[in-house]
């Protein structure tokens, strides 16, 4: 099971910042009376349908503008692995594990959630100085991906009656500004009606970012986004952001 997004590994760990062991799954495969190529089992199944939200992913980073990685090993039921699809930073790897249970869509067949880990890889260079921007950006990266907004409820246990994870309502007193920034980003996407472009944007202010080591914070990042925009398009951009915000601290939006 391996394709431009990574390869699957059961029985491997992450170990020291590296994958140790594990082998590709052995899934036997059947033709559906469609001419579609399925897996016998629900397990494979699983798998099958994991990578291929991966894949998803990767595709739509790349259609806004994201690097083309090289493919990423997958560590199936790693042990004491988060539900779902997760990025691990310090060994370049995926883990993949089921669940939450009570969640109405397992993580790891979320688009959203699962383009957020993959965003996450695209912006590791850059987390390491501005955690709170790359989180933010990949944050919304996912909502872009999956046009929902509320994706992450979608996987929650509790499933999120109150909308604290909806990135489209007034966030709760105290959220992270990951989650201010991401909030703002997707209000412009939004009301712009231009999701992939959006997305362009906010990786590329992301990149524009992490060079310059000195800048950092919400209203940088968003000026750097406002930044790439004229006209019409900025003054709208900067009309969200200063609402989103309740601030006039973007340079970009004089």
């Amino acid at each position: 099971m391996r394709g431009p997004a990574g390869w699957v590994l059961l029985g491997a760990s992450v170990e020291s910042g590296r994958v140790v062991g594990g082998s590709a799954p052995e899934c036997a495969l059947r033709r559906t009376p469609s001419g579609a190529v399925a897996a016998q089992t629900a397990r494979c199944g699983a798998l099958f349908g994991a990578y291929a939200a991966l894949d998803r992913a990767r595709s739509f980073l790349i259609s806004a503008g994201a690097e083309a990685l090289p493919a990423a090993p997958v560590v199936a039921d790693a042990a004491d692995a988060a539900p779902g699809l997760r990025y691990v930073p310090q060994a370049d790897a995926f883990t993949l594990a089921p669940g939450p249970s009570g969640a109405r869509i397992p993580a790891a067949l979320n688009p959203g959630a699962v383009a957020r880990e993959a965003a996450r890889r695209q912006l590791r260079s850059i987390a390491q100085a501005h955690p709170d921007e790359a989180e933010g950006v990949a944050l919304f990266l996912g909502a872009a991906a999956a046009l929902d907004p509320g994706y992450l409820g979608a996987s929650d246990g509790r499933g999120d009656p109150m909308g604290e994870l909806d990135l489209s309502r007034p966030l709760p007193a105290g959220s992270p500004a990951s989650a201010v920034l991401a909030a703002a980003l997707w209000a412009w996407a939004d009301a712009s009606a231009d999701h992939v472009g959006a997305a362009r944007a906010a990786l590329a202010a992301a990149r524009a970012l992490g060079e310059r080591p000195d800048a950092g914070g919400t209203s940088a990042l968003l000026s750097l986004v406002a930044g790439q925009l004229e006209g019409a398009e900025r003054d709208q951009a900067c009309a969200v952001f200063r609402a989103r915000l309740a601030s006039a601290g973007i340079e970009a939006c004089p």
